[in-house]
């Protein structure tokens, strides 16, 4: 008998398995972020510590007009009778799912219909059609009971996120409608052009910037800035690319002002998942990003959230314990790293596109920028300032360059490598990381095709 359990039990762990790998090449709710996390790369405005920026002249003023004593609220939980739900709802998928092409019917000129490197459309479920709570707001798509109805749709594998702003599916019509929508390649820092919308009112990507269960009750400190809505704004102020405003008051802040839980706020009575997303107030702050109630900080839709712990929570919190930041704040970057030391290492690849898909993977490098981190691969120190790499293009399909530059610069550095169609080429070069200190090494590609790219590292300076 003995034989026969063996047997039995190796089929069953053959079949948990398959039945783990199948999961998760499945379409999932809630779950399945690819890594790293935050999303986008460190230096991205959502990732930035204001800890120590300074504050706006205007301050007081901002804050006397929102209401000194309006109190916070998390604008988020779980089911709320019905199909209806708090908080947003973000989906992943893998790079099987089928996409549907959007007809935008509100600002069509400003939206995205395609991703770089990808087919037509958005990656959207068909069980979202006629299923409740794939859309904020919880009920299904081909119903219309008023609301944002954002769709955030994540395609791990491809590392894309999809973003959709009043979200409808016409049954007549046999099509997916939308009033708006955005995508953005996660391993890079892309602004929106100026005066363009996203699915939300400041041209911003809304996934980074929610409160997630996962991270509140993780064991490490949570990473990012939160978004936030205020009933009035004015005008807009980096990182936000677009203008709606409500108010003609010169306090009204205006989209993308970032607000900070001051320093002296004590948070040290409240449950750990709270003091986590109160320090993450202090340290990364709060992003206005679009108009809606006074102080409503955006979080995910999860079953697990207890608002009776968020909901009194929040509520002590008041905009006076806030400060605005200065308008538009962001560092500096130095576009010199200055006398430094050179060590050499055993020579690493850092990037290969032709691996699968990941941060130090495929796809090839798409048009537009794409940033990894550095540092903690290859032998690389967090203390490194720049890198000796030899950069490889292999086999373009057209002539073009690549550029290199630091990962919380503008890509504006010269070209790093020229290329011809057809012709394998490698150079050698040195190449400067952000100066904020997150390791991070930009990659331009200016060209209108990918480009199969590797960079082996051989040396370091600090």
């Amino acid at each position: 008998m003995r034989p026969l359990l063996r047997n039995s039990l190796a089929v069953l762990v053959l079949s948990l398995a398959v039945l783990s790998s199948s999961l998760s090449a499945q379409v999932q709710r809630g779950d399945g972020l690819p890594q790293p996390l935050p999303l986008f790369p460190p230096d991205n405005w959502w990732n930035l510590d204001i800890s120590a920026a300074p504050v706006d002249p205007n301050s007081t003023n901002f804050i006397n007009f929102i209401g000194a004593g309006v109190g916070m609220h998390p604008d988020f939980g779980g089911d709320a009778g019905g199909d209806d739900i708090y908080g947003m709802v973000y989906i992943t998928v893998p790079t099987t799912q089928a996409m549907s092409p959007i007809t935008f019917v509100e600002f069509g000129n400003q939206s995205d219909n395609t991703a770089a490197g990808r087919p037509g459309g958005y990656p959207i479920p068909v069980e979202a059609r006629t299923q409740p709570k794939w859309i904020e707001g919880g009920p299904p798509a081909n119903t219309n009971p008023g609301g944002d109805r954002h769709m955030l749709l994540v395609d791990r594998d491809n590392r894309i996120l999809y973003e959709l702003y009043h979200t409808f599916w016409n049954a007549g019509l046999n099509r997916w409608e939308a009033g708006s929508g955005a995508i953005f390649p996660l391993d890079g820092n892309a602004r929106r052009p100026d005066t363009w919308t996203s699915a939300d009112a400041a041209g911003l990507a809304i996934l980074p910037g929610l409160v997630r269960y996962d991270e509140a009750f993780g064991a490490v400190p949570i990473q990012h800035a939160f978004r936030m809505t205020t009933d009035f704004t004015r005008g807009y102020v980096w990182p936000a690319s677009h203008d709606a405003t409500t108010s003609g008051n010169v306090n009204a802040v205006p989209l993308g002002a970032r607000l900070r839980l001051k320093a002296s706020k004590n948070i040290s009575g409240y449950t750990p998942e709270v003091q986590r997303i109160f320090q993450a107030m202090k340290t990364y702050g709060l992003i206005v990003a679009d108009n809606g109630s006074d102080m409503y900080v955006t979080g995910a839709y999860d079953t697990r959230w207890d608002n009776g712990v968020l909901n009194p929570a929040f509520d002590d919190l008041v905009a006076s314990d806030f400060d605005v930041i200065q308008l538009g704040w962001k560092p500096t970057p130095a576009t010199s790293a200055g006398p430094l030391d050179y060590y050499t290492i055993t020579p690493c690849r850092l990037l290969d596109t032709r691996n699968a898909y990941g941060p130090y993977g495929g796809p090839a490098v798409l048009p537009g920028q794409r940033i990894l981190k550095a540092t903690g691969q290859c032998g690389i120190p967090t203390t490194a300032k720049a890198l000796a790499v030899n950069i490889t293009v292999v086999d373009p399909t057209a002539a073009g360059n690549l550029r290199f530059f630091p990962g919380n610069a503008d890509p504006v550095a010269p070209s790093a490598l020229n290329f011809q169609t057809g012709l394998t080429r490698a150079n050698n070069a040195m190449v400067l990381l952000s100066t904020s200190g997150s390791g991070a090494l930009g990659i331009y590609n200016p060209m209108s095709f990918s480009v199969t790219t590797l960079v082996d590292v051989f040396g370091y300076f600090q």
